[in-house]
């Protein structure tokens, strides 16, 4: 490997980051053309890294070659105790960039920098949104012992096949008197999380948030909400909601927000159903691709938003470290004494 400099990146760096992520996404956007959008530019880019630098805890390691930035990484230190990721780091989509000429071990070596200070500061738990396009940043995560937890997709809706052998549901758009059926249909994605194989744990604190944020969904006049009923029963549903455009959302995309289906409906063409309404609808609206995200454990969603056409942009892949390390390790005094 090449001789670097490592050494913390600050908000002198900016421009540097900026240029190298600039044409990380540049290489993205010919995977995925929906990427190549109105933010692929420095001026947002810049912003973007400005904002994160100023008005977060952002701690990063850049590596240089001839004072010049060849790589970074930079993580977000955040808490969040309420899902049980305490103390952590986040990196973000924007978080990670290389030069194209450099090997993917600098990667490793970032992270192999940088990680210490995370220790350092107590953060254990690193959660790393990493970029597809190129595969070198998947596969050298991937030898960092980190897994994948969720998939971020895009939908180009010229490639949309309808779906065949749907349900006899009726599908219709969710009214302001339909709080109380939102409600009940809130606990369908957490409850599969909470099954194997997620093993999610129910957590009642976020049960009564989910459920109050289903039952508001109705009041918001930007969603466009979608209910399959028969015989006057809930089956499933979709919710849809505008973006705004950034790295990962398209210009004329929509967000195929949330979307479930009772595990007893299942395998009988609901869920197909839905999707092929939901298509149509956000054509007619003049959207050319539909963007979502789901937990790869969960099974029901990580076979059918495939099938559907969805394409995997971005992993959020995640490394919990043994946090016996803070004191079990060969700098500890008592371990000389052995």
């Amino acid at each position: 490997m090449n001789k670097y400099e490592f050494r913390t990146i600050t908000v002198d760096d900016i421009p540097a980051m900026s240029e190298l992520l600039i044409c990380r996404q540049n290489l993205e956007s010919k995977t995925f053309p929906s990427l190549k959008n109105s933010c692929l530019n420095a001026k947002y880019i810049t912003d973007l890294l400005e904002n994160l630098f100023v008005n977060s805890k952002v701690i990063g390691t850049g590596a240089f070659a001839n004072d010049e930035l060849v790589g970074y990484i930079f993580g977000e230190m955040k808490i969040d105790n309420l899902r049980g990721r305490g103390r952590h780091i986040w990196v973000p989509y924007e978080g990670i960039a290389i030069r194209m000429d450099q090997s993917s071990e600098i990667i490793r070596e970032l992270y192999t920098k940088v990680s210490v200070v995370w220790l350092e500061q107590g953060c254990f738990s690193h959660h790393t949104v990493i970029p597809l396009g190129n595969q070198m940043y998947f596969e050298a995560f991937q030898r960092l012992s980190f897994f994948i937890d969720h998939v971020y997709g895009i939908m180009n809706m010229e490639d949309y096949k309808p779906f065949e052998s749907l349900s006899d549901a009726e599908i219709r758009f969710a009214n302001k008197n339909d709080s109380e059926i939102m409600g009940n249909m809130s606990s369908i994605i957490f409850s599969s999380l909470n099954s194997a194989p997620a093993f999610l744990p129910v957590i009642p604190e976020i049960v009564m948030k989910i459920n109050a944020g289903y039952k508001s969904l109705v009041e918001d006049n930007d969603s466009t909400i979608l209910i399959a009923e028969k015989d006057t029963k809930e089956l499933g549903f979709q919710v849809y909601e505008p973006i705004t455009p950034d790295l990962m959302a398209p210009d004329d995309g929509v967000e195929l927000h949330i979307a479930g289906t009772y595990y007893s409906q299942r395998g009988r063409g609901v869920g197909k159903k839905l999707m092929n309404e939901g298509f149509r609808i956000m054509k007619e609206k003049g959207y050319n691709s539909i963007i979502s995200d789901w937990k790869i454990t969960n099974l029901s969603a990580s076979t059918f938003w495939p099938k559907c056409g969805f394409k995997p942009i971005a992993y959020r892949m995640v490394r919990s470290i043994d946090n016996n390390i803070a004191w079990a390790n060969f700098n500890n005094p008592s371990i000389k004494l052995l």
